[in-house]
């Protein structure tokens, strides 16, 4: 397959991932989702490769989430936003490095991955609300089983943006890395990892995440909650689109 929105590299067992739409800020359409979705299948499927790095293009943004100026289509590939974050089970390691923007989606992505590193410019949030949005993508599912719940909600109801030292101290990321050696030091992670056995690493996967349980089918969350329901009927994501490409303050009926 021929990428369009993502680049990718291989060194030996180590898969390198990139977000490729800097002049976007890494945002997320349907097709760049579904090339994120094709090259973790392979990454999955090849037993070659034991760890992956994702990452995003440029010194901006890892993303910034949901590509909101993409009009949606019936020809849109239907596949999990990002590609991975549902419908996805790899016990093989995924390491995000994170430089600049992780918003709503992109911060979304990076919590399906199993290590987190970030810069020390490096931004976090759920804006989702303001835009008549909410964290569907798992934000909302995974957050709060990730980090204290209060601290989840506090995040997720108010839309606000953290830094690095914020993230770090409410256990979002792992490490907080000076720019500039961000990627060297997801290398190092994974070949830290790759001196391990395998079939280790694997088997500690497949343990953490089924005796903690983050994953989540967004058709559920769609068919269940009657709050999420009322959202999807009502037109608060077209007053918060247009308020949003306008620069304004949304009017919410």
């Amino acid at each position: 397959m021929n990428y369009k929105n993502i680049k990718t590299s291989i060194n030996k067992q180590l898969l390198e991932i990139y977000i490729n739409r800097p002049d976007k800020m890494n945002a997320i359409n349907p097709e760049t989702s579904m090339e994120l979705k094709h090259i973790f299948e392979q990454f999955k499927s090849n037993d070659n490769l034991k760890v992956a790095i994702l990452s995003g293009s440029g010194e901006k943004a890892f993303s910034a989430g949901n590509d909101l100026k993409h009009i949606r289509s019936d020809s849109d590939p239907k596949v999990p936003f990002g590609g991975i974050t549902s419908d996805y089970i790899c016990y093989k390691p995924i390491i995000a490095a994170i430089n600049g923007f992780a918003l709503g989606g992109g911060l979304e992505i990076a919590l399906s991955c199993d290590i987190l590193i970030a810069s020390d410019k490096s931004t976090f949030g759920f804006p989702e609300p303001k835009v008549g949005l909410f964290a569907g993508a798992g934000g909302a599912a995974k957050l709060a089983k990730i980090i204290p719940q209060k601290l989840a909600l506090s995040l997720l109801l108010t839309g606000k943006l953290i830094n690095s030292t914020e993230a770090k101290n409410i256990g979002l990321i792992s490490e907080i890395i000076p720019a500039k050696d961000i990627l060297n030091r997801a290398r190092e992670i994974a070949n830290e990892i790759l001196k391990c056995s395998p079939l280790a690493i694997s088997a500690t996967k497949q343990i953490i995440y089924n005796e903690y349980p983050t994953d989540y089918n967004p058709d559920d969350i769609e068919k269940k909650y009657s709050e999420v329901i009322k959202l999807r009927d009502s037109n608060h994501f077209n007053i918060g689109k247009k308020a949003f490409a306008n620069k304004e303050d949304p009017a919410w009926d």
